[in-house]
């Protein structure tokens, strides 16, 4: 079984969801109510103050995600291995060269 590539507008909703889920979380830690979330670097809706701690919890959370990536990714690819994969596919689905 082989997969295709993600087109140019499923990368983007990939990354539309990544930014979401962080920040999901980020209201979560900062206490902000779904109808807080600041999307951008501007919200008059929000003070500066507390807009700073959300960007810098989501900051935190994405880092995290990153993390969490990164485990998920080493365990897959260990996986991945066992079940015959060899290594330049597991490095393919990496996106190494």
């Amino acid at each position: 079984m082989h997969h295709r590539e993600l087109s140019k507008s499923e990368l983007s909703e990939l990354d539309r969801d990544v930014a979401e889920l962080a920040w999901r979380w980020a209201r979560r830690l900062t206490g902000l109510t779904p109808t807080q979330a600041p999307l951008g670097p501007v919200d008059p809706g929000i003070p500066e103050g507390e807009r700073a701690a959300a960007h810098l919890a989501r900051l935190y959370l994405l880092a995290r995600i990153r993390d969490s990536a990164d485990n998920r990714a080493d365990a897959d690819a260990l996986f991945a291995g066992q079940a015959g994969a060899n290594y330049p596919e597991i490095a393919k689905a990496l996106g190494l060269t």
